[in-house]
């Protein structure tokens, strides 16, 4: 039985199309892989398969059914009995206030009450009472993986489902979507490194500017050809003095337990340091109290030179609508300075696009070239590369590189090894 069957002749924005002539299907317990490089159309299609392109101004020439019914025309109810859809930038799916509301009313949907057994069986017992807008990004895809355990849709898709999370949280998708498999389940993956995927062998589609350039079986030589995982090595750098000195921090949220306990740490000019650990042992926390966003609970932090915090969610740190305005007043008006950046990026084609319609990866790319255009002595950057294909990563750890040989202080708080392999420092948290 069709679970998923999309023929879309033309899906976009008011702006112009993003996809065209893309056609597939999925049956119960089948798996397709989506993947192409940043800006390729990639969240695109998952808003037009799962039908909600319209809500963000975008439009579907063609036609998409989920569970036999027509996105267009069914039901809101109608495709939430069908569908679980976790977006790659999982703040946006989130309702409640607390990890509990939030739960709680996913099963209020459905018309069940919720219990202790509930928040056990999703692994979101440890988290019931933090505030959502706490948590990590890697923390909050936890809270959104409940939804997959507890509502038993027939349909799922995932837009970049491992960017945020550490390995024990990997594994741990993996085996609920393995299982959904058996199930019967249909299962649609976005993500930027396939091969973390090969292992359950499923179709793939491979998106190049704005097209399907291949669609069909698994291959490792289509993998390949079309996506690279292993960074260059790098020479070693030498320090160039402390930027910032942290003593004895500790910290913890309203209502919770201690985040950071008694840590002690100092972060160099002239050195990149990548802050690693599972998800929820404090490295976001850690890089807004070192960056000055928040203020320790106890101990002290002293740094030399102004400082910016990039945060996981590009959007939270723009002040204007379109990139261009943005980099111009980064830039302080300097139109040349904005184009040559732009095209270090690659984002001359999205300069005048709202910023709320760019793809993940283009407001990352953005959000990056904009600080660097400030330029700051110490930068604190949450997750440069999640969600990133492998050129525009190394882009963008190439673009915090030169930060670091001009001298400034570059810190930035990973899961991804490509990153992690170019660092010069490691500070390790939860262990």
């Amino acid at each position: 039985m069709s679970l998923v069957s999309a023929s879309i002749a033309e899906c976009g924005y008011s702006s112009g199309f993003v996809l065209r002539g893309i056609k597939f299907s999925l049956s119960e317990g089948e798996i397709l892989l989506v993947t192409g490089r940043s800006g390729s159309g990639k969240t695109t299609l998952v808003r037009a398969i799962t039908g909600t392109l319209n809500t963000v101004g975008g439009y579907v020439k063609g036609e998409v059914y989920l569970c036999n019914r027509d996105v267009k025309t069914a039901k809101p109810e109608d495709i939430y009995t069908c569908l679980v859809y976790i977006p790659q930038e999982p703040w946006y799916a989130i309702l409640g206030h607390t990890v509990y509301a939030e739960i709680c009313h996913l099963l209020a949907l459905d018309g069940r009450v919720c219990s202790e057994a509930d928040f056990a069986v999703s692994s979101t017992l440890h988290l019931v009472n933090r505030l959502t807008y706490t948590l990590s990004a890697g923390e909050t895809q936890r809270v959104l993986w409940a939804q997959v355990v507890l509502k038993g849709a027939r349909v799922l898709v995932f837009d970049e489902p491992l960017v945020y999370l550490d390995e024990v949280s990997r594994t741990s998708v993996r085996s609920i979507i393995e299982r959904a498999l058996k199930e019967g389940v249909a299962v649609i993956l976005v993500d930027h490194n396939p091969l973390l995927w090969e292992s359950l062998e499923p179709r793939i589609l491979v998106l190049r500017d704005g097209r399907a350039i291949y669609y069909g079986k698994y291959s490792r030589e289509i993998v390949e050809k079309n996506t690279s995982t292993q960074p260059p090595p790098h020479a070693s750098r030498t320090s160039k003095g402390v930027y910032a000195e942290l003593k004895n921090i500790w910290y913890k949220y309203p209502g919770g337990n201690y985040v950071l306990r008694n840590i002690s740490t100092v972060f160099e000019r002239g050195v990149l340091t990548a802050i690693t650990g599972p998800n929820g042992s404090g490295k976001t926390t850690l890089l807004k109290i070192a960056s000055g966003v928040l203020k320790p609970s106890k101990g002290v932090v002293v740094r030399s030179g102004s400082a910016i915090y990039i945060p996981e969610n590009p959007l939270l740190y723009f002040s204007m609508p379109t990139p261009r305005e943005e980099l111009l007043l980064a830039a302080r008006g300097n139109e040349s300075k904005v184009l040559d950046i732009a095209d270090y990026f690659n984002i001359k084609k999205s300069l005048d696009q709202p910023l709320a319609k760019l793809s993940s990866g283009e407001r990352r790319r953005v959000v990056l070239a904009s600080a660097y255009l400030h330029g700051f002595n110490g930068y604190f950057v949450d997750e440069p590369t999640g969600g990133l294909d492998y050129e525009t990563a190394m882009a963008v750890i190439s673009l915090l590189e030169n930060l670091v040989e001009e001298g400034r202080a570059v810190i930035i708080a990973t899961h991804d090894e490509r990153a992690i392999k170019r660092a010069d420092l490691r500070f390790e948290l939860g262990v």
